[in-house]
């Protein structure tokens, strides 16, 4: 063989040039230092699946079979500053995320929430950057039975987090979306039958009441609950809850539910319609101690107070009411850009929507 400098012959697998003592095998270049501020990588001893480490700013980012990953995980990060938020776990980002995300709901979906964080305990004290689709899915899977309402807002709690990583520089893949939930099984919605509402109006109960103005206005149990007197007036109500384009919306009340709201209204002890009712003041106790009991009294099929919004809204379509008036009228998200691109809509013309035939279109009285 020859010398790599001076092209002499020398003997083979020879490690110098006798001739001029270049060294034939060429040295390994150490690895050049990373900059301030870049982090580091550096190997554990002994026999590990994971042995390199990348750390910045006294934190470990993760552990990595080959040098190479732990280099690329550090790349990732480059120009970001890193805090100890990188290691937070599912509990402590439902903390800080709740911070913000619970000023802008009402009390119903924080329970929703709160109820879906307790699903995932088993994550809790995991570093949520280390939390992958799969990790998602097996607490999902064990909620299969549950409705699919339900299960879905599980999947929007941890979406609604990954996300929030993200914008902090946690994590940089939405794991969470990625996750399946059962598919929705159709059924047919439970209605009020005009029987129903007959019994209904007959029994003269305040519980009757109650239901009777959930069905003159199609309004949800809890924006019922929640509304304040001064918001309600002789032919609608100001209220709403749960979306932009459902809450502060003009309600207005069917001319056969319009004496129920005026009975409590006379009888408000608070600053709630309902605050001078005298059974059950919270929604939830209402329906196990008042509306089910009333509904097996009276002889009706059971079916959630939910179904008085559906009612509302079929009596709504059977009697002709324009469906962006509905979409208004129901607080639904997707009627925005139907009433307020394309349609002009005030208060007596909601009002109009649902009064019969016979009776003329009049100014408001409050």
């Amino acid at each position: 063989m020859d010398c790599i400098r001076c092209h002499a012959e020398i003997p083979e697998n020879g490690s110098y040039c006798p001739f001029c003592g270049k060294k034939q095998v060429p040295e390994k270049r150490k690895a050049l230092k990373r900059a301030n501020g870049m982090g580091t990588v550096y190997k554990l001893q002994g026999r590990r699946k994971r042995p390199w480490v990348a750390a910045k700013s006294r934190i470990i980012i993760g552990y990595f079979e080959k040098k190479t990953e732990a280099q690329e995980a550090l790349e990732r990060l480059s120009g970001k500053s890193l805090t100890e938020r990188y290691n937070m776990t599912f509990s402590q980002v439902f903390e800080e995320w709740k911070k913000e995300h619970y000023k802008e709901i009402d009390t119903s979906s924080i329970r929703s929430y709160d109820r879906a964080y307790d699903v995932f305990e088993s994550l809790h004290d995991k570093k949520f950057r280390t939390l992958r689709t799969s990790d998602f899915q097996e607490v999902i899977d064990q909620h299969k039975k549950k409705s699919h309402s339900t299960v879905s807002k599980y999947k929007h709690l941890i979406t609604q987090m990954s996300r929030w990583a993200i914008r902090e520089e946690m994590i940089v893949t939405n794991f969470a979306s990625f996750v399946t939930v059962p598919e929705k099984k159709k059924k047919e919605k439970d209605i009020f039958t005009k029987d129903d509402i007959k019994k209904l109006e007959k029994d003269g109960s305040e519980t009757a009441r109650i239901v009777l103005m959930l069905l003159s206005t199609g309004m949800r149990i809890g924006e019922l609950f929640t509304l304040p007197v001064k918001d309600c007036f002789d032919k609608y109500v100001i209220g709403g809850e749960k979306t932009e384009a459902g809450r502060d919306r003009i309600i207005p009340i069917r001319i056969e539910g319009r004496e129920h709201f005026a009975y409590f209204k006379e009888r408000a002890k608070g600053p709630l319609l309902l605050s001078g009712h005298i059974g059950e003041h919270n929604q939830d106790n209402f329906r196990k101690r008042e509306y089910y009991p009333l509904l097996e009294r009276l002889g009706i099929k059971r079916k959630t107070p939910h179904a008085t919004r559906h009612t509302y809204a079929t009596r709504a379509v059977n009697e002709g009411t324009k469906p962006e008036l509905l979409k208004q009228i129901l607080g639904h998200e997707d009627y925005s850009l139907t009433v307020n691109t394309y349609t002009h809509v005030n208060i007596d013309e909601l009002v109009k929507a649902v009064e019969p035939k016979e009776v003329t279109n009049t100014l408001l009285a409050k």
